[in-house]
C-alpha cells in the first residue's frame, strides 16, 4: 500500500495594510532627477541625484535599515534615507554593489576588478575577480583559477595559490608538526582553515573574530495540507475510476485534494471532498496558482486569452490577457501589469513597457510591501503594490 507524501509548503503572508512608516523611503524619479518618497508618494528627500543605481530597505533588529547607491556628478556613493554618507564619492569607483545581509559592507569595482569597502575604508583593494564573505568575518578572494583568504582586518592569511579553502570546525587545535608551518599550540581563540591544491592541503590559523549578528524578520508561514481521506493511493484510484465514468481524463492532485478533469476537450476542476466543479469545464487550459486570502486560485485560458478564477467560478481577472506568468505579471497589448496575491489593493493594470518584481520590503513579521521596477517611455521608475507610481514623467 503506497503512502502519500505531504509536502511542506512555505508561503509568504503579504496581507497588506496602508504602509505609512516614514522609515521606508523609496527612490522617486521626478523627470530626470531622483530623490526619495514615502510609500504614498510624498517626497521626503528632494530629487537632486542624477541616478539611484540600486538600493535596499530591510528590517533588522526591529529597525529599518536602508542604503542607496546614488550619483550626483561622475562617481557613485552610498547614503541612507537620512542622507548620511557611508561611502563617499571621493573614492571614484566605477560601480558599487550592496548586500542587505551586510549593510555596511560594499563591494566596489574599478576597471572590472572588485574590492571591499568597510568601516570607512577600503579593506580590500580592487584587484580581484571575486570576493566572497565567509566564516570568521573573512573573505575568500579569487584571481583566475586560484583562491586565497583575507581576514576581518584586511590581512592576507592564505596566499592566492590554492584551488579551495574551507573552515575546519569542531577540532581542537593541536601542535602542528608540518615542516612548512609554525607549531601552533592548543588555543580556543584560534580559527582553523584548510587550503587545498590538487596535490596537497595545508592548515592556516587566524584569531577568532567578534562577529556582529543581525536578526532578520521571519515572515515565513508553514502550511500543511489537510488529510481528507485515508491517504492511500488505492483510495485515489477508486476516486479516479469513478470520475472517469463522467469525464474523459482525470488528473488528481493528492495534496490539494482536487482533480483536473476534461470533457470534450474542455477543462475544469473537481473538489474531491464535495464532488463539486469548483472550476467549470469551459476552459482550454487550467492550472493551480496557489491561495489568495485562503481561497484557491486557478489560471485559465479561453479563446487564447488568460485570466484568474477563484474556486467557485468567480473571476478575479477575466480571460482578456495575452499572458500571465508564474509571478502573475500580466501582459496585454505588449504592456505589463501585475496581480499581487493577498493584498487589499486592486491589481496593477498593464500600462508599462516592462515590469519586474524586486525584493519586497518587510514592514512587519507578517507583511511585506510589494515593489516593482517598471519602465515607461521616459525611463525607469518604481510602482508599489498599492498602485502608487514613484515617478513623475
Amino acid at each position: 500500500m503506497k503512502k502519500i507524501f505531504f509536502l511542506l509548503l512555505i508561503s509568504f503572508t503579504i496581507y497588506a495594510q496602508k504602509p505609512i512608516n516614514s522609515d521606508v523611503l523609496i527612490p522617486y524619479r521626478d523627470k530626470k532627477l531622483w530623490g526619495l518618497s514615502d510609500t504614498l508618494g510624498n517626497i521626503k528627500v528632494k530629487p537632486v541625484y542624477k541616478e539611484i543605481k540600486s538600493f535596499f530597505i530591510d528590517k533588522q533588529n526591529d529597525e529599518f535599515v536602508s542604503r542607496y547607491v546614488v550619483k550626483s556628478n561622475k562617481y557613485y556613493y552610498v547614503i541612507n534615507k537620512d542622507k548620511k554618507v557611508f561611502l563617499p564619492e571621493s573614492n571614484t569607483y566605477d560601480s558599487i554593489h550592496l548586500n542587505n545581509y551586510y549593510p555596511n559592507h560594499f563591494w566596489v569595482f574599478k576597471k572590472g576588478k572588485v574590492g571591499l569597502y568597510h568601516k570607512n575604508k577600503e579593506i580590500i583593494p580592487c584587484l580581484y575577480d571575486q570576493i566572497i564573505r565567509t566564516e570568521n568575518d573573512s573573505y575568500i578572494i579569487k584571481k583566475g583559477k586560484f583562491t586565497g583568504l583575507i581576514n576581518a582586518f584586511g590581512k592576507l592569511i592564505i596566499p592566492i595559490e590554492f584551488s579551495s579553502i574551507m573552515p575546519l570546525f569542531n577540532e581542537e587545535i593541536e601542535e602542528d608538526t608540518d615542516d612548512n608551518e609554525e607549531i601552533e599550540p592548543k588555543n580556543n581563540n584560534k580559527f582553523v582553515w584548510i587550503a587545498k591544491t590538487s596535490k596537497t592541503e595545508k592548515k592556516f590559523y587566524d584569531t577568532k573574530a567578534q562577529i556582529e549578528t543581525t536578526i532578520y524578520s521571519n515572515i515565513l508561514e508553514k502550511r500543511l495540507g489537510s488529510e481528507t481521506i485515508s491517504g492511500d493511493s488505492e483510495d485515489y484510484d477508486l476516486i479516479k475510476n469513478r470520475l472517469l465514468e463522467t469525464y474523459d481524463t482525470v488528473d488528481i492532485d493528492q495534496f490539494e485534494n482536487f482533480a483536473f478533469v476534461t470533457k470534450k476537450n474542455k477543462k475544469g476542476v473537481i473538489d474531491l471532498k464535495t464532488n463539486i466543479e469548483i472550476i467549470n469545464l469551459i476552459y482550454d487550459e487550467v492550472s493551480y496558482e496557489g491561495l489568495n486570502k485562503n481561497i484557491k486560485i486557478f489560471k485559465t485560458k479561453r479563446n487564447d486569452k488568460f485570466g484568474l478564477i477563484k474556486s467557485g467560478n468567480q473571476a478575479l481577472l477575466n480571460c482578456e490577457f495575452d499572458d500571465i506568468n508564474e509571478e502573475h505579471i500580466l501582459t496585454k497589448d505588449n504592456r505589463k501589469g501585475v496581480f499581487v496575491f493577498n493584498t487589499m489593493y486592486p491589481y496593477i493594470k498593464p500600462k508599462y513597457i516592462t515590469l519586474k518584481s524586486i525584493e519586497p520590503i518587510s514592514i512587519s513579521d507578517y507583511w511585506q510591501f510589494g515593489l516593482f521596477e517598471v519602465t515607461t517611455e521616459n525611463g525607469k521608475g518604481y510602482v508599489g503594490e498599492n498602485g502608487v507610481e514613484y515617478f513623475n514623467d
